[in-house]
């Protein structure tokens, strides 16, 4: 690791000078983690003791990644360097990384510097060789700038104005980068940061289409464990205020849209126009294509799925190497696989076929082996947690593993507790729901 300089800087607003400690060269190879931080804008930073600016420091800076065969060269056009100074200045910082490396490791890359007058375009070579497109950046730092433009908002009445304006931009993928911005200003210990992120987040939930439709999926998901009916359900249905808020009903709801959904959704249709309200009617008629229209193209892609799945255990099923097979496609286990493997082995029993019924459930045995062995962290936790008594040996286990309880947790809980609810599994479904409120509540405290 090339240890920091303390060198002379010109503060980039008022002009000064004044020491700061600084890192010229960043090799990947031999310190992992200054990659995280110079694209998070975390190395050379300084405050001018005049102005108080704080802020990256325009200094020539080399990056190396010899994984990727990396060498570029950042140098600040501000240093006003003639060529020849340019090139000596590029010589030096590379000929300290080529003199620390083994004779074997010396490659011709290292002897062509690819040379950056910008900063961000530095950042962008090295986000490319990472297979991320100059698209999905724009992308990012297009949600990145949101998440800054919503923190600047001077009340919620102007954030919701704001939040009417972008509603279509505040997707999964921007809650994502919100949820991550959470937890690197929890990590770097910006306590008051991670506050008004945090937050902006349960607001941006309450206004945006998205965070509307996932609370009103949660709320429905759990109004039908405990018995909602169908005009309860079409209900909710009708008076949805977004196409997303929709899609999200149909899609909990599926088990309810039958016959008799459809003929009581025909009725109040029917009613309206017996009463001249012709309006709302067409507006019904136009909702009960829409429905169908999710219907229909939810089912193809789950039969898609299905089918997908099919295929996938009949090439395990019929392997040579069971296990070898099962661990070669053990990242395309999910629960469409087990539904699959556990309607063949009820076919097997009611076809009176034993020996087929008892080879299909030591593979549905083995596969839970082999994904227990694999599960990351988060996951074995949750395993403990749901076998765990609620209240006291949950809350026991969470205390104990403290360190693991943050949103990615809650965000696993809340996507487990809706699959055990479309799987009908509604008592591990409840004590996971308690679970995950015992984690958020830790999580307020942590505040």
């Amino acid at each position: 690791m090339y240890p920091p300089q303390i060198v002379p800087v010109p503060c980039p607003l008022c002009g000064r000078r004044f020491a700061a400690q600084v890192q010229s060269i960043i090799d990947v190879g031999q310190d992992p983690e200054a990659k995280s931080k110079l694209l998070r804008g975390k190395i050379n930073i300084a405050t001018c003791p005049q102005c108080g600016n704080a802020g990256m420091l325009n200094i020539p800076l080399v990056y190396h990644d010899p994984d990727k065969e990396l060498l570029l060269c950042f140098l600040p056009p501000q240093l006003n360097l003639r060529s020849d100074d340019q090139h000596k200045l590029v010589g030096d910082l590379t000929n300290h990384i080529i003199s620390s490396l083994p004779p074997e490791e010396r490659k011709g890359y290292l002897l062509q510097p690819k040379i950056f007058l910008s900063l961000p375009g530095l950042l962008d070579e090295i986000a490319q060789a990472d297979g991320i497109t100059k698209e999905v950046l724009e992308a990012q730092k297009a949600k990145l700038d949101l998440i800054h433009r919503f923190l600047d908002a001077t009340s919620d009445e102007v954030l919701r104005v704001l939040v009417r304006e972008h509603d279509d931009q505040l997707d999964y993928e921007f809650f994502y980068l919100l949820t991550a911005s959470i937890e690197t200003a929890k990590a770097e210990g910006e306590a008051d940061r991670t506050k008004r992120l945090f937050r902006l987040r349960e607001k941006l939930l309450e206004f945006s289409s998205l965070g509307k439709a996932s609370r009103v999926e949660r709320e429905v998901a759990e109004a039908l464990e405990e018995g909602m009916t169908r005009e309860e359900f079409l209900e909710k249905v009708t008076e949805c205020e977004s196409d997303a808020e929709l899609e999200a009903l149909i899609a909990v709801g599926r088990h309810v849209l039958d016959y008799q959904f459809f003929r009581s959704l025909t009725s109040r249709i029917e009613t309206c126009e017996g009463e001249g309200n012709a309006e709302e009617a067409q507006r019904l008629k136009g909702l009960r294509s829409r429905i169908l229209e999710i219907r229909d193209r939810l089912d193809a892609e789950t039969q898609a799925i299905l089918q997908e799945k099919a295929d996938l255990l009949r090439e395990i099923f019929e392997s040579e190497d069971l296990k070898e097979a099962v661990r070669e496609h053990l990242e395309e286990v999910d629960d469409a696989f087990f539904a699959v493997l556990s309607a063949n082995i009820e076919q097997a029993e009611a076809a009176g076929e034993k020996e087929a019924a008892r080879n299909l459930k030591r593979l549905a045995d083995l596969v839970f082996e082999l994904l227990r062995e694999k599960a990351p962290r988060p996951i074995k936790l949750i395993n403990q947690l749901l076998e765990a008594q609620y209240p006291r040996e949950t809350k026991k286990l969470l205390d104990e593993n403290v360190e693991q309880v943050d949103n990615e947790l809650v965000r696993v809980l809340e996507l487990i507790i809706e699959n055990l609810n479309r799987r009908g599994e509604k008592k591990a479904a409840r004590h996971l729901r308690e679970v995950r409120d015992q984690a958020r509540e830790m999580l307020k405290q942590q505040l």
